[in-house]
């Protein structure tokens, strides 16, 4: 995951850029993409690449670092149009030692933004047909709620407390250990707090890792006092 620190300027500190030399504490160059490549440790599909990159995306700000600048890092790397890319960055003044985001860049209070490559260029073993993924994300959209609250109750009921990225209270969730996965606890979610599945992505983190929906809930192991993040954001 990248990260975001403040400028210092101590030389036995200073970062090494992809090629291997040292990121220079100075200077902007124009941003870079072509020629950049990486390989993910095995084939990817697109979707799942996107999940990858929105999960950044949306946990980074939390983290360290100024919102708004952010903001502008994901709109110039999800841009195609590179002109369009270095005007967004250059409007927003960030600085770009070496031109390449995965070393590194600069906020104008002087704190540094580090991009994953992932969140940059697509790898070289990107799978192009994603028809798997694509249907098993159709196939959560459209769960039956009525059919999920008709489930056949298997032992004791458990609670889930989840904190929403959209707001200040956490909220409970009632599940059934032996029966519900991630991709059902996302329907019961959505129909508590009256949320569109179709118009939003919903992920589910725990001491950093994100669960897939077909992870059964009895595998993860809350205890009390233990909060699910959820981090809820507009599909595009």
């Amino acid at each position: 995951m990248g990260c975001c620190s403040s400028r210092n300027d101590d030389d036995s500190l200073r970062q090494e850029g992809a090629d291997g030399n040292p990121i220079p504490r100075g200077g902007n160059r124009p941003l870079i993409k072509k020629g950049i490549t990486w390989t993910a440790d095995s084939p990817i599909t697109i979707y799942n690449l996107k999940r990858q990159r929105d999960a950044f995306w949306d946990t980074a700000p939390s983290y360290e670092g100024r919102l708004e600048i952010w903001q502008a890092l994901r709109c110039s790397c999800e841009s195609e149009d590179l002109t369009l890319s270095q005007a967004i960055i250059d409007s927003a003044n960030i600085t770009i030692p070496t031109g390449n985001l995965s070393d590194g860049c600069y906020d104008e209070l002087g704190n540094r933004y580090v991009i994953p490559i992932y969140c940059i260029v697509d790898p070289t073993n990107l799978i192009t047909d994603n028809n798997y993924d694509e249907g098993t994300s159709q196939r959560v959209e459209n769960l039956d709620t009525k059919l999920l609250a008709e489930q056949e109750i298997v032992g004791p009921g458990h609670t889930f407390t989840i904190r929403l990225s959209t707001s200040t209270r956490d909220v409970k969730i009632n599940y059934n250990p032996k029966l519900d996965t991630i991709a059902t606890l996302k329907v019961k979610l959505c129909t508590d707090q009256n949320i569109d599945i179709k118009r939003f992505n919903i992920r589910f983190f725990f001491l950093g890792r994100m669960f897939d929906d077909r992870t059964k809930l009895h595998d993860i192991s809350l205890e009390d006092g233990q909060i699910l993040q959820t981090f809820i954001s507009e599909k595009i």
